[in-house]
């Protein structure tokens, strides 16, 4: 057994096919399907089902594709470690987001880190919320985006951003200075779905026991969904402030009274110096930028 093989059952498991594993790790395809059948073979064990759909990982591919990926990650780890000694960054980080995060806060905390660290490869996972943090768990990805940072090695605060209810223009509470809660109950609510719901103003409330929150008429999936909706006098919502584009129109967002705000944060179970640069170089980019202005 060595890494090259390790590294091949990775590629294939997250990549979903052995054309793509094999451009990935730089091989051919024969070479990869070669280094997969001998580690099968010297482990005397079954990795992967073969289908035409591609592989399906059996119960023992799965364990040990765990502790493949943990391997893999201590060796970049120390390889990580090495190059900073030598007063080099390298290697490679992947960061895991939801698709409901602002496009200017990732795109410019992305651009800012490669402008400083360009031999580090960032590579991003897109996904909902339960999926970033099983990625966590099992070392999928170095990086994600989560609400509760208490159960990581590292964490940064990233994002602190008010929640406002959003309506149309011709809703009849638009002309208020501010709602709370209560004002909102026998409204039609729109709400992200529980995939994404923490993403979208709600946990924080959720948690707050004191605070009953109105039931969803309408689940979707995304903020642009709800927009057009409130812009259609739909319904009411509950969003980042943040991901109000300044120049939509039809909707009025009022604060809420008594004022609500969110926190993100960015939480790694990886100690290396990629990632502690990252955490450190993200937190201070989004707070620059305004999307944490109320984070001490």
């Amino acid at each position: 057994m060595n890494l090259s093989q390790l590294e091949v059952l990775v590629a294939i498991v997250d990549t979903g096919s052995l054309t793509e594993a094999a451009e990935h790790v730089g091989l051919t395809q024969s070479a990869v399907s070669y280094s997969l059948s001998r580690l099968e073979a010297e482990l005397g064990v079954t990795l992967l089902e073969r289908g035409r759909r591609g592989g399906v990982v059996t119960r023992i591919g799965a364990e040990v594709l765990q502790h493949a990926r943990n391997t893999l990650n201590q060796i970049e780890a120390i390889r990580q470690k090495a190059a900073h000694e030598r007063g080099l960054t390298r290697g490679k980080l992947r960061f895991g987001c939801v698709p409901t995060i602002p496009v200017r806060l990732l795109t410019g905390v992305i651009r800012d880190f490669q402008q400083k660290f360009p031999d580090i490869e960032t590579v991003i996972f897109e996904g909902s919320p339960r999926e970033i943090l099983n990625w966590l768990e099992n070392g999928t990805i170095d990086i994600g985006i989560v609400v509760n940072p208490d159960d990581y090695l590292l964490s940064a605060p990233f994002v602190r951003g008010e929640v406002v209810a959003i309506m149309s223009d011709q809703h009849h509470l638009a002309a208020s200075k501010d709602v709370s809660l209560d004002d909102l109950l026998e409204e039609s609510f729109i709400a992200l779905n529980a995939e994404y719901r923490e993403y979208g103003g709600l946990a924080e409330l959720v948690n707050n026991a004191a605070v009953k929150l109105p039931q969803p008429h309408h689940e979707v999936s995304t903020p642009a969904t709800i927009f057009a909706m409130v812009q259609e006098n739909l319904g009411v919502s509950l969003v980042f402030k943040m991901l109000l584009d300044s120049q939509a129109e039809g909707i009025t967002a009022l604060p809420l009274n008594p004022k609500q705000d969110l926190d993100i944060y960015l939480a790694s179970n990886m100690d290396t110096p990629s990632v502690t640069a990252f955490l450190e170089n993200a937190s201070v980019w989004a707070k620059a930028h305004g999307f944490a202005t109320s984070h001490p």
